[in-house]
């Protein structure tokens, strides 16, 4: 599937296909809303899920070539070293 395909899909639909189709790749917590990063083929999309309400209330396309970054630049490194010595 490419974007301007997936865009033209519903929530629900794009929802389903990244379920069933894409790789999780990261999460992180912005104010009231959970955002989970998925690679799909080859361009990101970002699900936007409200925590109080447990509702999505927004799936997009990310373009931001440096989103990764966003998802890791908090990232605390001490476990894994902890783990790996």
């Amino acid at each position: 599937m490419n974007k301007e395909e997936f865009i033209k899909l519903t929530i629900a639909d794009k929802t389903e296909y990244l379920l069933n189709y894409s790789e999780i790749i990261s999460e992180k917590v912005y104010y009231e809303c959970n955002i989970s990063l998925f690679l799909v083929e080859n361009f990101y999309v970002e699900v936007f899920l409200n925590r109080d309400q447990n509702v999505i209330v927004s799936i997009e396309i990310q373009e931001n070539s440096q989103i990764l970054f966003e998802y890791v630049k908090n990232l605390d490194l001490n476990e894994i070293v902890k783990l790996l010595q």
